[in-house]
């Protein structure tokens, strides 16, 4: 039962309001009204989620089964990611070594993306592949550790390859063997008029372009699939590119509503400038429709509840089934937490074959076969001269940002005045995440 006293407990006041009950002094309730029962901080949490409610409300109807909104959809997507077709790089890759697995071969990839920004990427070929174009899949790294290099990621590309497909696994900016680019706290490009996320969707449909145009691939059956931070990116893939054939995203279909309020210091790629209130993941994923989707989570999933994935599922189902095209829209809750496991990589294995025409059997897999480690470089050493995320994020929209700006500069929250605001959250301060707060909900505007 909520009472005065759980209340008191709950803010720390309940040794003064048992003094006060026992005739002692203590703080009256219109003391407690003027100064704030729950405390300052805990006040500004409050009407932040107040303000989450009504941005939800205000949230204008989409329906991406309507090719009019689907085009509003992404224009908006565009607009909070600060995302401009103009700015997408043009990938430039060469073979650096070569490596060879059971069922398949390995390229490893030096590559440029825009003038300037270095990359690296594996690119994974079968055995005895004919002298034919080849389906090819990209897998979108999230946070594994070592990026494209992580265990996850190395097991699900060798899966596939062995089922017949090319997998092309780009590190992203700032992680796996980019790391000195900066990643997890940069703040110029959102205060250039992008984000960290922005530019990681733009060099990804930069290598989407690249597969395209190698001989190699069959340009009509390229694919994206990613979990959890490569989850994120494909669900922006789904209304940001019309070159891909099918896709998957995984531990992340939810609602960027839930996301953002989550109390927490974010990656700065997870936070999304202006979103909510304006799209929800189904609004992105839907307009996907009519090509095959597959979106699936664990249902130990940490970070995502299973009861906001079958939501979206359900409202995404529904554009698939507006659009006559239910049979190729899959979603399931399997057993298992938050990555990828055996099961999860035979499952998209089997519907990506469906969809793509993989004429393999994936065959028996090792569970002790050696993989890549973290001496496996495509760049060694990292180029001097290469630029970081905040000198790519001042290059590309010619704009100057502050050296020493925090997050909360550039989205000052409503306590930007007050120095003291006293840190509640155990997982961040309280000035990041309310800062965090503030960009979700900002406004996205247009770039001049």
């Amino acid at each position: 039962m909520i009472t005065r006293r759980n209340l008191l407990k709950l803010a720390g006041l309940i040794g003064p309001a048992l003094q006060a009950s026992a005739g002692e002094k203590g703080p009256a309730d219109d003391d407690l009204r003027s100064t704030g029962a729950l405390g300052r901080a805990h006040e500004l949490f409050e009407q932040y989620e107040r303000r989450f409610a009504e941005a939800r409300l205000r949230m204008p109807e989409r329906n991406p089964a309507l090719q009019a909104d689907r085009e509003t959809i992404a224009r908006v997507a565009r607009d909070c990611l600060g995302i401009r077709d103009e700015w997408v790089p043009k990938i430039q890759a060469t073979k650096v070594r070569e490596m060879v697995f059971d069922g398949g071969r390995i390229e490893m990839l030096r590559a440029t993306s825009w003038p300037g920004v270095a990359g690296a990427a594996l690119l994974y070929l079968p055995a005895d592949t004919a002298d034919r174009p080849l389906p090819l899949v990209i897998l979108c790294c999230g946070h594994g550790k070592g990026g494209k290099l992580a265990d996850g990621y190395q097991l699900m590309a060798r899966h596939l390859t062995r089922r017949g497909a090319m997998v092309l696994c780009p590190d992203n900016i700032g992680q796996g063997e980019r790391v000195a680019m900066g990643h997890a706290d940069c703040v110029k490009p959102f205060a250039c008029g992008t984000s960290v996320q922005g530019l990681i969707v733009m060099e990804t449909l930069g290598w989407v372009a690249w597969a395209r145009k190698e001989p190699r691939v069959d340009p009509r059956r390229v694919a994206a699939i990613g979990n959890s931070g490569g989850g994120t990116l494909t669900v922006f893939l789904a209304a940001l590119s019309d070159d891909l054939a099918a896709l998957s995203s995984s531990g992340y279909p939810s609602t960027f509503d839930f996301v953002a309020r989550k109390e927490k210091k974010h990656c700065h790629c997870n936070i999304l400038p202006g979103v909510v209130g304006q799209l929800e993941m189904w609004h992105l994923l839907g307009s996907f429709a009519p090509r095959p989707l597959f979106i699936f989570q664990g249902d130990g999933d940490p970070l995502f509840p299973a009861d906001l994935f079958y939501q979206t599922a359900r409202k995404v189902r529904q554009i698939y089934r507006a659009r006559n095209t239910e049979e190729v829209f899959e979603a399931r809750v399997m057993a298992g937490g938050h990555s990828w496991d055996p099961a999860r990589n035979v499952a998209l294995g089997q519907f990506l074959a469906r969809h793509l025409g993989l004429d393999r059997a994936a065959g028996p897999e090792s569970p002790s076969e050696p993989l890549l480690t973290d001496k496996d470089h495509c760049l060694d050493p990292w180029p001097a001269d290469a630029l970081t995320t905040d000198q790519l994020a001042e290059r590309l929209t010619e704009r100057r940002a502050d050296d020493c700006a925090h997050l909360w500069d550039v989205f000052p929250p409503a306590a930007s005045s007050d120095v003291g605001i006293e840190d509640i959250a155990p997982r961040g301060s309280t000035r990041q995440i309310l800062a965090q707060f503030e960009a979700f909900l900002r406004q996205p505007r247009p770039w001049p």
